[in-house]
Formats: structure tokens, C-alpha cells, sequence
């Protein structure tokens, strides 16, 4: 059997370094939290991340010395397993019931991942840690679902525009709707005159354009009487 002499102190310090690391990602992560005012923000997530990263360490390097034994062997991933699990009881303690309306979900999925990041980083795959760090704090952040939903959403609109029956004038509303992204455009006469031609305008639009800013457009134009507006649904 040979003597442990115990691990260098250059090892300890890149393990130092990863903790650092770890707790920087994580840090990243709760900060978004804490701007929506969730349960779960910087504090909780360095924490989950600086734990989860000693755990992996840990788990990894902790038993160097009971290697020295013929007869000893041990599972390196066992403690990174266990703590997956119980970071998914500080999870569902930050998701909230109430009135059948569930909260939470997102920040107790993002302190699952933040432990996986700190697993990640803790064992020495960095790149893999800071790169899945970045991607989870773009995500919540941006990728909401009523986000995509208002890119995704068609909302139809319907105008009355009363005009001055002057030549072009029908080209000039086609092409400011148009210009204004109004999609599937249809474009009818109800009435005309000498003086003043009535036009119904039908068409779609994305739920993220302003409809009154179609309306002040098109009132830019003199040749342009009145306009009124019917919304269509979501």
C-alpha cells in the first residue's frame, strides 16, 4: 500500500478556480431571476451553483486516498447523481399553487440546470458549463412563450377609409397598407362619386404592430377624409 501524501495545492487552486467560475454562471443566471422578482434569484442560484461544483469535486477527487487500498473502489458520478436529486426539492419549493394558476416552474427548472452546471464545471468540462450558462440565461430572458405566441398571433383589421376621388388614389392606400405589413389585402369599392370614393380595406397583421400607426399613416395623406377602424380578434 502506498502513502497518500495528500493532493497538491496546485490541483486545490484550479478546483478553487472552478468554483469561482461556477459561481460567476450562476450569478448570471439568478441576476435575470432577481430583475423579475422571482422566489429564486442571485443568492439562490450562486449557492445552488458553488454546491453543486464541490459536490462534483468532491465526488471526483475527494477519495484519492482511499485508492491507496487493494480493495476499495468507488463510483465517482454517485454524489453527482444524489445531488440532482435533491436539488429538485429546492426546486419544487419555489413553485407555488394558486387559484388552479401555477408559478414558478421556470425558476425551479433554472436552478435544476444551474446544478447541472455547476456538475459540469465542477468535473473540468468548462466550456460545456459556460456555453449551457449563457444558452439558459438567453433563454429565460428572451424565449418566453407570449413572446412567440405575439410573433406567431394574426390579428385581422378591417378599414372604412373615405378619400377624395383622385387619380392613384386607390394605388396610394394599397401600397401604405402594404408598406405598414398588412398581409392578405383586399381592397373594395362601396361607394364612389365625383368628389369622394368610399374603400373597405381587409387584411392581417402581426399582433406586435400598433394599429393606430397604420391609421396616423395613412391620415398623412390630404387625399385621405377619414378612416374608421374595426379590430379584428387575436
Amino acid at each position: 500500500m502506498e502513502k497518500f501524501t495528500g493532493i497538491p495545492v496546485s490541483f486545490q487552486l484550479v478546483w478553487l478556480l472552478r468554483i469561482l467560475l461556477s459561481a460567476f454562471c450562476g450569478g448570471l443566471i439568478g441576476f435575470e431571476r432577481a430583475t423579475q422578482r422571482k422566489s429564486a434569484g442571485l443568492h439562490t442560484h450562486v449557492v445552488v451553483a458553488i454546491a453543486s461544483t464541490l459536490f462534483s469535486i468532491v465526488s471526483k477527487y475527494g477519495f484519492y486516498d482511499m485508492l491507496t487500498f487493494s480493495n476499495v473502489s468507488y463510483d465517482p458520478s454517485r454524489i453527482a447523481s444524489l445531488t440532482v436529486t435533491g436539488i429538485s426539492f429546492i426546486g419544487a419549493g419555489t413553485i407555488m399553487v394558486h387559484k388552479e394558476q401555477i408559478s414558478g416552474l421556470t425558476t425551479a427548472a433554472g436552478l435544476w440546470a444551474t446544478s447541472a452546471i455547476g456538475i459540469a464545471i465542477g468535473v473540468g468540462l468548462y466550456w460545456v458549463g459556460i456555453v449551457a450558462a449563457v444558452l439558459l440565461l438567453l433563454v429565460q430572458r428572451f424565449l418566453r412563450e407570449e413572446t412567440v405566441l405575439n410573433l406567431l398571433r394574426k390579428v385581422s383589421i378591417s378599414l372604412l377609409i373615405e378619400a377624395s376621388n383622385t387619380p392613384h388614389i386607390l394605388e396610394t392606400i394599397q401600397s401604405e397598407l402594404e408598406k405598414n405589413e398588412v398581409h392578405q389585402l383586399s381592397i373594395k369599392i362601396i361607394s364612389v362619386s365625383d368628389d369622394h370614393v368610399l374603400f373597405s380595406c381587409d387584411g392581417e397583421i402581426a399582433s406586435r404592430i400598433d394599429e393606430n400607426q397604420i391609421i396616423m399613416n395613412l391620415r398623412k395623406y390630404p387625399d385621405i377624409k377619414r378612416i374608421t377602424y374595426s379590430p379584428g380578434s387575436k
